[in-house]
């Protein structure tokens, strides 16, 4: 690269930078204009749906999350069928397994109580003993 195009290039990207800078405040500027004209319109249609109507709604703080209902069929409509991942959910029990017992043996060790370790050992065997009897 000769030292003719450095510069060139220098003042190009300052250029182009100062262009995105000036871009980005006047967007930021019209943005918060459309809100404040968005939240003025909702004030006013909510004002008369109180008056006209007697309706009163109120706009929730935080937008509403899907519900665990709907996730879960939709998750289970694209899960493969339990057989085919029978073997793997298997495994990854087995991991969980030892790594709880491994867990309650340093416990133990430790003089702690291992009432809660002990308890989740028990639920993993069981889900063991369940998958395996299927």
């Amino acid at each position: 690269m000769s030292d003719t195009n450095m510069p060139n290039t220098i003042d190009q990207y300052r250029e182009a930078k100062t262009s995105y800078l000036k871009l980005k405040n006047q967007a930021k500027k019209e943005l918060i204009a459309r809100f404040n004209e968005l939240a003025g319109e909702l004030l006013q249609v909510q004002r008369e749906l109180r008056e006209d109507f007697g309706e009163k709604i109120v706009m929730p703080a935080k937008p509403k999350k899907p519900r665990a209902g709907k996730t879960a069929a939709a998750e289970s409509m694209s899960a493969p069928p339990e057989d085919a991942g029978a073997e793997k959910k298997t495994g990854l029990l087995e991991k969980r397994l030892e790594r709880a017992k491994q867990k309650l043996a340093e416990t133990k060790a430790a003089g702690k109580p291992t009432k809660l370790l002990e308890d989740k050992v028990y639920e993993i065997e069981d889900e063991l003993r369940l998958l395996a009897a299927k």
